[in-house]
């Protein structure tokens, strides 16, 4: 038994009662090409030709097909022209989808830039040894608990740099991949973190 190839996987004709296509691009409509020049404008990095069907059907934007010039070929399609709302929403996606190259790109932004962190960081467990000193030379305890402030201000634990890689980045990061970067790269400093495990 041979599979039933499916000519319309994303149901691009638009008048389905009358059965035909469009004679020309509709307004508020791009070519493929003017799409991805669109697309990268926006910062969205988008490459191949033959993946913009599954990429606006996975994110939602209107497409048509256009009646072709002559018997060969395949028949053209039209891109609805999205908002910055729905660039914005589709930015985010990719950002947090590995698979997608704006996805691997954060992601390679965001290893780099939790060892830039860690390594900027004081070391935890310098100020443990200066807090331990100060108490065994019964400093005042307001000497100690500035010590202890500072050791909160300038060390890092996981978590905060994840928030820290958040923020600056505007990309979600989050413990887990700080935990595997700096197990990865750094593992004989994890002395460094207010929190070891």
């Amino acid at each position: 038994m041979t599979n039933i190839r499916n000519s319309n996987p994303y149901d691009l004709k638009t008048k389905k009662d009358e059965g035909y296509l469009y004679e020309e691009i509709p307004a508020g409509y791009l070519t493929a090409e003017e799409f991805i020049e669109f697309l990268n404008k926006k910062k969205i990095i988008f490459e191949r030709i033959d993946n913009l069907g599954r990429f606006c059907n996975n994110n939602k934007i209107h497409m048509v097909k256009i009646k072709r010039e002559g018997k060969f070929g395949a028949t053209p399609y039209a891109y609805k022209k999205p908002n910055d709302l729905q660039v914005e929403a589709i930015i985010k996606v990719l950002n947090k989808n590995n698979n997608s190259f704006m996805g691997r790109e954060a992601l390679r932004k965001k290893k780099e830039k939790i060892l830039s962190i860690f390594d900027q960081a004081s070391s935890a467990l310098d100020y443990d040894k200066k807090i331990k000193e100060a108490e065994e030379k019964n400093l005042d305890k307001k000497k100690i608990n500035e010590i202890k402030r500072e050791k909160k201000r300038k060390c890092h634990s996981r978590t905060s740099i994840a928030k820290e890689v958040s923020r600056i980045l505007d990309i979600d990061c989050n413990r887990k991949l700080v935990t595997k970067v700096l197990d990865e790269k750094r593992s004989s400093q994890l002395y460094k973190l207010l929190k070891k495990s």
